[in-house]
């Protein structure tokens, strides 16, 4: 190859990336092919409720009027094209003023695939669609021909609001090619791949090759009999075929309805810090512990903000790394107050109890253990202060959602420094107790300045997301509590959740998921970096369970843009990944019990239990 065809080519595969990143959000309900829909439980109705750009009926002549059905065998006369189809057509027309759907913008295509002899099918077929004036002048709908079908210089013999489905290998005239509707191509003969991983080289070629043949003559293309499943779906859409072919409604629904969701393109991609790694897995007592819990996350949010970040993360540089498992007491699935309390106290309790036993007894957390030893703690979250990961570290409750009594246990526990979002339990009652108790109160994170006393602040900017304006906060309220932490010489204790990483997964949304996962990690990387200047700190992250059940189904490390896959709103009970930096890091390797996490962290401080 000449090196001005190697340069094109590099071109060419480099526009094709980008393209196949852009691809995903070009693609909606408006490009599903229902599939031989006569066959669908509900014909018709189940895709024209899912606003479907294409539904297929085939039909059969039979005394005059055309039956749809899929083979001769099938046929009953009372599912007649007219009853089926064009009855509820002519039906919504009228509804929506003229407009198959109330949206003007979404069009609907019916596929009629002639079985039987065109001629006669046809005729029929125009004879009857003379009573539907109402659809045949219709801009919302397009009647496209295929199976039996004329030669292309028979096109013009028929009226101009029927069109007719194209063969790719047929050369046809400009006035030809206006009356072709789309083209459609065998998939079985084209090529033998079923639909797994991805296509072979040459067989990617041979479907591009014909998706760009199409395009050039500036008609849709579909492929039939083509695999009918996600993966299938994800390749054909990188391959920029304009209609999907289903028999599976709802599934394709819900799939194209979720992908703005589901698909994220990083714009902030970030460099991650160095670690020197010299005290990386010594045995060594330890001053300093830093937890950073991002919420509701596990390996596949990790890899997203990683391919997000063109294959960068603070995270994926600590090498001890572990699962945790994440079972309350009374629940295979837990929540996040029973989660985080295993990590401050060593208990498993029931889900809704925070920093409390199964039988509501108050447990003894971090912060007060080391109190006791004259080390000190802080606590940060983009959220609720009152909510369960951070109340988990300070108050006893057996509801996380008693907000008012829960921050009034911050007033007389041991934590120094509370960091984080509003809360509905900041009472006339309790602003008075946190006065009488002698704590500085701060209403944003910017006015605190300086100060040796215990802090609360409460501020609103911390439950925003990062993607609506947060900015900086969490790395500012990291490095606020590091600085004032760090002059106790005796060492200390911090928590730091990323709390909207969970919201991202409750609400299905992948944009807010890496967002926030890189916003956390950035912290991260603050973190290691005091480890390696301080070298008496350990480092561990760890979720207290995965919210999402999230799937990777595709991506680009090099382009910074992932396409996921949610198969639930709410947690999971996927264990939790678990990474350790600094001394006692090689302690967390392993599948262990979220427990265990409390108890490795008294042995790095060298406290027993």
């Amino acid at each position: 190859m000449k090196l001005s065809k190697k340069i094109a080519a590099v071109l060419a595969f480099g526009v094709f990336a980008q393209n196949q990143a852009q691809n995903f959000l070009k693609y909606n309900v408006g490009n599903a092919h229902s599939h031989n829909d006569y066959q669908q439980e509900i014909p018709f109705w189940e895709a024209y409720y899912a606003h479907f750009g294409s539904i297929e009926a085939d039909v059969f002549l039979v005394k005059g009027k055309l039956w749809v059905a899929h083979t001769e065998k099938e046929l009953l006369p009372d599912r007649t094209l007219e009853k089926l189809y064009l009855d509820p057509i002519s039906k919504h027309i009228k509804l929506n003023n003229g407009n198959i759907y109330p949206d003007v913008s979404k069009k609907l295509q019916l596929l009629i695939d002639i079985k039987q002899d065109y001629k006669t099918s046809l005729s029929a077929l125009t004879a009857t669609l003379k009573k539907y004036p109402e659809i045949t002048s219709c801009p919302g709908i397009k009647i496209v021909i295929t199976g039996g079908r004329p030669q292309p210089g028979d096109f013009q013999s028929y009226p101009n609001y029927i069109f007719f489905d194209g063969d790719l290998d047929t050369n046809y005239t400009p006035d030809q090619l206006k009356r072709i509707g789309m083209f459609s191509a065998d998939f079985q003969e084209l090529v033998k791949w079923n639909g797994k991983g991805i296509p072979r080289d040459e067989e990617t070629e041979k479907i591009r090759k014909s998706v760009e043949k199409a395009h050039t003559l500036q008609k849709p293309v579909r492929f039939y009999g083509a695999p009918d499943f996600t993966n299938a779906w994800i390749n054909l859409m990188d391959l920029d075929v304009d209609y999907i072919n289903t028999d599976h409604i709802p599934d394709l629904k819900k799939f194209m309805n979720t992908i703005p969701k589901n698909f994220y393109k990083n714009t902030k991609e970030y460099e991650i810090y160095k670690p020197t790694y010299k005290t990386d897995g010594i045995s060594r007592k330890v001053k300093n512990i830093i937890l950073l819990i991002p919420d509701g996350t596990s390996l596949p949010q990790y890899y997203a903000a990683f391919t997000a970040n063109k294959g960068k993360l603070n995270v994926f540089n600590m090498k001890s790394t572990g699962l945790s498992k994440t079972n309350s007491s009374n629940a295979y699935i837990t929540d996040s107050a029973p989660g985080s309390t295993a990590f401050a106290t060593g208990v498993k309790t029931k889900n809704t109890f925070v920093g409390v036993d199964d039988n509501g007894k108050a447990l003894a957390q971090i912060p007060d253990i080391i109190a006791d030893k004259g080390m000190v703690s802080g606590l940060i979250s983009t959220g609720d202060i009152t909510d369960a990961t951070p109340a988990d570290f300070y108050a006893h409750s057996d509801n996380r959602n008693s907000s008012e009594p829960i921050l009034r246990d911050f007033v007389s526990s041991k934590t120094k420094i509370l960091i984080g979002g509003p809360t509905a339990g900041l009472s006339q009652e309790n602003i008075q107790k946190i006065r009488e108790a002698k704590i500085d109160f701060y209403r944003d994170l910017k006015s605190v300045g300086k100060t040796n006393n215990r802090t609360l602040v409460i501020d609103p900017l911390a439950s925003q997301r990062v993607s609506s304006g947060r900015g900086n906060w969490l790395a500012d309220a990291f490095d606020l509590t590091l600085n004032n932490l760090k002059e106790n010489k005796k060492g200390f204790f911090m928590m730091v959740e990323a709390s909207q990483t969970d919201g991202g997964g409750h609400s299905n949304n992948l944009e807010q998921l890496v967002t926030e996962l890189l916003d956390f990690d950035h912290v991260v990387g603050k973190a290691m970096k005091f480890a390696d200047e301080n070298k008496e700190t350990l480092v561990i992250v760890v979720g207290d369970h995965e919210t999402g059940g999230l799937t990777l189904l595709d991506g680009s490390l090099k382009d910074g843009w992932v396409f996921g896959n949610f198969s639930t709103n709410d947690h999971t009970s996927i264990p939790s990944s678990v990474f350790a930096y600094g001394p006692n890091s090689q302690e967390f390797t392993g599948l262990f019990e979220n427990t265990e996490v409390f108890n490795k962290i008294l042995e790095a401080y060298g406290i027993r239990k």
